[in-house]
């Protein structure tokens, strides 16, 4: 993806099958798979690196620390998507956080048009046993209950990251909307360290098979990045990052932006 080591990343997961409903959180459409979408979003007030000859762009250097990768994954109800890649990147040894994005969680129901709605400071806990209550062979055979008898093994309740004021050393999120949001969060935020964070766009679509194949992409972004002691200036070719967005912001404050 960028110069100094790192290898170009695949390209992001597509959805295997057409009309597969998500487990974890509603997504808007996405592009059929196969298609050739490479996008990044500038944050606010970001300055787009200028474009050497070949249609590469050089990406600014900036100092990773020398202390373990701090990591946030991010979808929207930080249930399926971002739960599976904290669960890899934990047993991984990386020091991670997961969050959503939206205002409830929302968890699919007997219907489309009828999901279940939760609060965030609903315990994963609460939920499947009110999922249990409600129709146990509906949302065993869909792999809800799985996957919340997951999720309340790794922490209590889903987390919302606009709620979050730690600091990160890369954000990593599972759609182009949650991107948005973050780095529109980040943005508004008034500045106190100014600490350089990566926020990097993985599109995974919301599925349980999906979810996983895009948890190992990211643990193997998250492993390159940890294995240098910069990122130093390099190039990205959007041919090898299709489905792929880079941002570097300043946190509490934007930056630069890839193409």
């Amino acid at each position: 993806m960028v110069g100094g080591g790192l290898r170009p990343l695949t390209p992001a997961p597509r959805l295997a099958a057409a009309g597969r409903r998500g487990p974890g959180d509603t997504s808007r459409h996405r592009p059929p798979p196969g298609s050739r979408r490479h996008f990044v979003r500038a944050a606010a007030g970001a300055e787009r690196v200028s474009e050497p000859r070949g249609g590469s762009w050089a990406l600014p250097c900036a100092a990773m620390p020398s202390s373990p990768l701090r990591v946030a994954v991010v979808c929207s109800s930080n249930q399926n998507r971002s739960m599976e890649a904290h669960n890899i990147l934990s047993k991984r040894g990386f020091s991670v956080r997961s969050f959503g994005t939206g205002t409830h969680v929302k968890l699919p129901g007997p219907a489309p048009d009828k999901p279940n709605v939760y609060d965030f400071k609903t315990t994963y806990d609460q939920m499947y046993n009110d999922l249990l209550r409600k129709d146990k062979e509906l949302y065993t055979q869909n792999g809800i209950l799985h996957m919340l008898d997951r999720n309340k093994r790794i922490k209590p309740r889903p987390e919302r990251f606009q709620n979050c004021k730690d600091v990160f050393d890369l954000i990593l999120t599972c759609e182009e909307r949650v991107y948005d949001q973050v780095v529109e969060d980040l943005n508004s935020r008034e500045q106190e360290t100014c600490q350089p964070v990566h926020v990097i766009n993985v599109d995974i679509q919301d599925n349980h098979e999906e979810a996983t194949l895009g948890a190992f992409l990211i643990c193997e972004l998250c492993q390159c990045v940890s294995r240098e002691d910069s990122l130093p200036v390099g190039t990205l070719d959007p041919a090898d990052c299709t489905g792929v967005g880079v941002c570097l912001v300043l946190l509490k404050g934007a930056a630069y932006c890839t193409p």
